[in-house]
């Protein structure tokens, strides 16, 4: 392991793909907020990821199938995983595959934008919803409009 100074973002695929494998520490109280955008360029790298997260989260579904889940803040859990990926060359390889895969199948910029294209799509607002009144979750009224409607 070694620790560099701040490097310029150009050099960030090539450092990614200097890793035999990537750790993604996380607390465990974040695990289930938001999707950690650093995970895309790990998986990208074609490494396997070590992530901390709890069962059943979003993070631990993709890295279930790309590397190893440990208990957030368990160092000793952290430090096992390492050793048992860094002694498996082969699983190593299969998992850094699987991490490509995914990164390509699921995250590629194209086929993200082609799915929310869909989802937009797919939620016309129906000609009578386009003007109206609705509640939000402190009942206050807002005035809802659609200024160009999907059709």
């Amino acid at each position: 392991m070694r620790w560099d100074p701040l490097q310029p973002e150009v050099k960030l695929n090539a450092f990614l793909n200097l890793a035999d494998i990537h750790l993604l520490p996380q607390k465990e109280d974040a695990a289930n907020l938001v999707m950690p955008s650093k995970l895309t360029g790990m998986l990208a790298s074609g490494r396997p990821v070590i992530a901390t997260a709890r069962l059943g989260t979003q993070v631990a579904r993709v890295v279930e199938q790309t590397g190893l889940v440990v208990e957030p803040g368990c160092l000793p859990c952290i430090a096992s995983a390492i050793r048992r990926l860094g002694d498996d060359e082969p699983g190593r390889r299969r998992l850094g595959a699987a991490a490509r895969k995914y990164a390509v199948d699921v995250l590629e910029r194209e086929r993200v934008l082609r799915g929310f294209e869909d989802q937009l799509h797919d939620a016309r607002i129906p000609e009578s919803a386009r003007w109206g009144e609705l509640a939000s979750s402190n009942k206050r009224a807002q005035s809802v409009w659609c200024a160009n409607p999907v059709t």
